[in-house]
């Protein structure tokens, strides 16, 4: 994995968090359902600076206003 991907702990466990979520909704979440269960899962930091880092890293993207993970880039961190 290129080292420049790699996440901040709090990152990885929003993330983690968001798994389970995500593949039981089908694949995608909305953006609002997203920040509501990062939020309340991860509430050290905010579930915005959460969400930046996941986007900005490659780990999620947005489709409209839906939340998708990039499973293949997800499942190669180490959990």
């Amino acid at each position: 994995m290129n080292p420049q991907t790699s996440l901040p702990p709090r990152a990885k466990e929003a993330l983690e968090v968001l798994r389970s979520p995500v593949e039981t909704a089908g694949g995608e979440l909305s953006r609002e359902q997203v920040l509501s269960v990062v939020a309340s899962e991860c509430s050290e930091e905010p579930a915005e600076a959460l969400l930046t880092i996941l986007h900005s890293r490659g780990y999620i993207y947005y489709v409209g206003d839906q939340v998708r993970i990039t499973w293949k880039q997800a499942q190669s961190l180490a959990l």
